[in-house]
């Protein structure tokens, strides 16, 4: 080797190769095995005329080496210098860092979280791991459903239990990636083998399938064991994201216990401090597990947090898993309407097909198709088959509906007065009430100086004359054009446009003056003397006045000149929405991007708010609070925020801790104070305590299947006694090639051999 390398001028490299590079291998066979030797007997036996044997053998060694040189061109030989050096081989130490290993195990007598064995050991077998890395490349990960790597130096400052998820088949994906062209000789595996992702005994397909394609002997040193292990707790819930207001929810659950004895357990499902339902469960020794289902009815629509809790015995491993929190969006399940009607109309029946035929709408609607001052030449005993419910209507069951409506409807005598102060009290309350018009509306219906005039947005005066009965077209306030009430289509001009092309009304109630506090939204052609559409609130509810019987026309005529009903739907849709304070009707609305972050995760917190006329309120200064909702009132902070030229404004937040929060926004616009409060989460990550045995038989099957060990960890373990094959490696850092055949010398050689021949075979006499 040194000779030819000095010759070369490479004497840096310590190997060399050759390598056959042929561009055709079955012509040079051929050559070889055929033509080759068929051409060389031909021309032995042409060599019998030469008498002189040493001349004889001369010729044919001249022919044979020209051929060989021919046959090495076309096998195309290059020379490899290599320099190569040895490689480590590599020992990978896993550490779990999952919340699992927070659980406290008995260690000699005494309860110690189970990181601490962990810990133990490393300290006790520093030194082995010192030598060890002499021989070996010994590489330290974390893992729990990765794997990160980390220098021996920091396992000390940086080991922590933290992670929330658990999956080892995840973690030895990563370790197979880690070493696809390195040379792993052993992994040290440090866990409880709580593994989330199977069950008790049991080990994953795909788990085998990387422990196989590793290669390497894993010994799994086991970080606690369950004996004497004590624990209650919340397993799993299962319940839906959201619910329906006044209808009934069931939440599913499994309760763990170990070594508690023979006892009955109280469950208790609360919202805040109010408990819901509370459920004795009987805990046995010789069972684990109890699945439980709650059931429970919500009487408030929002977003709720409700709290699922069992006792905490002492002795408890952990207290963590005894409770649970989870949140369910409560909604309507269908908008409840009740409608009045006094007197059969076009107006009344297109309206009640919009109600009707609205899917989210449940209707309960009452036509009064007789007076008693008509003349039906019949008992009144026999003009009804029942008595009108106003007892049910008006007091049992006011609060249940979202929205009222009095059509043209004189309450005398259906309805006592006393029920209309009940009227009163729910909308004072957060309910909502429309009156549409007609001659027995408004004063025609009895409603002056009542509880009905006192929420209303309109007052009236006393006149003989209460019903104008002429065609007109509505003139609409501009300074309202942005009221989702007017808002038939998004863009403002087509909106216009959309409410310009309706068809007019045909009568309208007058002597109807505006609150102070009313907005008007239209009006009669002749002026604001006759308002026309009029909204307004009173206590935490809203009213509205429509005073015109013929609506309708928007809808048959549209439909009548070719067009469409589609304006007059939309109408009605948008009444009922601002009535019942859909969000998007509310003058400051608030909102995150998120209904659930995770640890970590920026949330971003949206804020839009807009004056009376539903402008945008610019460059006003909102004070948002956020705290986290179970804590106390110093862990509130305040941020002062500013709307932009859309009235809005973003807040980013990085909350600090795990659970739920309240985002509360107040604002102070046109001498009113505004208020809108959400929720939001950040994942409390407790997977890891829902289960919190050590799975012994998961790390066992783990060393069983790659020919390792199992160990069970005491904190003073001594790991001295493993031994880890160490075969020579060898790696090509770089080389260099030489060709032997694409050169001045191989193909001169040739032509030199082909010329001697020729001479010599000349001077013998042969052609």
């Amino acid at each position: 080797m040194n000779p030819l390398a000095k010759l070369l001028g490479v004497n840096e490299f310590n190997q060399w190769q050759i390598h056959w590079l042929p561009d055709n291998p079955v012509l040079v066979l051929s050559a070889l095995g055929f033509l080759i030797p068929l051409a060389l007997w031909f021309f032995w036996t042409s060599l019998n005329r030469v008498n002189s044997r040493n001349r004889k053998l001369l010729l044919f060694s001249l022919r044979l080496g020209t051929f060989a040189l021919l046959l090495l061109i076309l096998l195309k030989p290059e020379l490899e210098f290599r320099k190569s050096q040895s490689l480590k081989n590599s020992i990978a130490v896993l550490l779990d860092n999952s919340k699992s290993l927070s659980i406290k195990t008995k260690s000699i007598g005494d309860e110690i979280p189970r990181i601490d064995l962990i810990e133990n050991t490393l300290d006790a077998n520093a030194s082995y791991l010192e030598n060890l890395g002499k021989d070996f490349n010994v590489d330290y990960y974390f893992f729990s459903d990765e794997i990160n790597k980390v220098s021996a130096g920091a396992v000390e400052n940086v080991y922590r239990p933290h992670r929330p998820y658990t999956d080892l088949t995840l973690a030895f994906d990563g370790l197979v990636e880690q070493y696809q062209a390195k040379s792993l000789q052993g992994v040290f595996l440090f866990s409880d083998g709580a593994d989330l992702t199977v069950e008790s005994g049991e080990i994953s397909r795909n788990l085998v399938e990387q422990l196989k394609k590793l290669g390497s002997p894993v010994h799994t040193m086991q970080a606690g064991s369950n004996e004497g292990f004590k624990d209650l707790a919340i397993e799993a819930v299962s319940a839906s994201d959201f619910g329906f207001v006044q209808q009934p929810m069931r939440i599913s659950l499994t309760v763990f216990s170990s070594s508690l004895g023979n006892r009955n357990i109280p469950l208790v499902l609360k919202e805040g401090d109010h408990i819901l339902v509370s459920k004795i469960i009987e805990v046995r020794e010789d069972t684990k597990r109890l699945e439980v289902e709650l059931e429970f009815t919500p009487v408030n629509v929002g977003k709720k947090i409700y709290t699922l809790s069992l006792p905490k015995f002492a002795g408890e491993f952990i207290h963590t898993n005894n409770e649970r929190e989870i949140d369910i969006n409560v909604v309507r399940d269908r908008i409840r309407i009740l409608h009045l009607n006094g007197r059969p109309s076009w107006d009344s029946r297109y309206l009640r097909e919009v109600l009707a035929h609205n899917p989210k709408v449940d209707l309960l609607s009452f036509f009064i198709l007789r007076n008693l001052g008509d003349d039906v030449e019949a008992p009144v005993s026999e003009l009804s088959l029942i008595p009108f419910p106003s007892n049910l209507l008006f007091d049992d069951y006011l609060s249940s509906f979202d929205l009222v409506i009095f059509q043209n409807f004189k309450y005398d005598p259906f309805i006592d007065k006393k029920y209309l102060d009940n009227i009163r009290k729910y909308v004072r309350n957060g309910g909502a009430f429309l009156m549409i018009g007609g001659d027995i509306s408004f004063q025609g219906g009895g409603y002056s100086r009542t509880p009905i005039e006192e929420i209303l947005p309109v007052n009236f005066s006393d006149s003989s004359r209460t019903f104008k009965d002429e065609a007109f077209q509505p003139v609409l306030n501009q300074e309202f054009s942005r009221h989702p009430i007017l808002r038939l289509e998004k863009d403002l001009n087509l909106n216009i446009n959309a409410w310009q092309s309706l068809p007019p009304l045909q009568g309208i109630n007058v002597g109807l003056f505006p609150d102070k506090n009313a907005h008007v939204l239209a009006w009669h052609a002749e002026g604001k003397e006759l308002p026309l559409l009029a909204t307004g609130k009173f206590g935490k509810g809203r009213t509205a006045v429509l005073a015109t019987d013929s609506v309708w026309n928007w809808n048959l005529r549209n439909v009548g000149g070719g067009g469409s009903g589609r304006y007059f739907q939309k109408f009605w849709n948008n009444v009922i929405d601002w009535l019942i304070a859909e969000p998007e009707t509310r003058r400051l609305q608030l909102e995150s991007d998120k209904e659930r972050y995770r640890e970590g995760e920026q949330a971003l917190i949206k804020l839009k708010l807009l004056k009376k006329n539903y402008q945008p309120a610019v460059g006003v200064t909102a004070k948002l609070t956020l705290k986290p909702i179970r804590a106390k009132l110093d862990k509130q902070t305040d941020y002062d925020l500013k709307t932009d030229e859309q009235g809005e404004a973003v807040f980013p937040f990085l909350p600090d801790e795990q659970g739920f929060y309240s985002a509360q926004i107040q604002a102070g616009l046109e001498a009113e104070s505004l208020t809108e409060e959400i929720m939001f989460s950040v994942l409390k990550d407790t997977a890891e305590f829902e289960k919190p045995l050590v799975n012994d038989t998961l790390l066992k099957k783990i060393s069983e299947i790659t020919d390792g060990s199992h160990h069970l960890l005491t904190g003073s373990d001594d790991l001295s006694g493993y031994r880890f094959a160490n075969p020579d490696v060898q790696v090509k850092s770089y080389s260099r090639s030489f060709s032997l055949w694409d050169n001045w010398w191989a193909y001169g050689l040739v032509v030199g051999l082909l010329v001697m021949d020729w001479y010599l075979r000349r001077k013998s006499g042969l052609s």
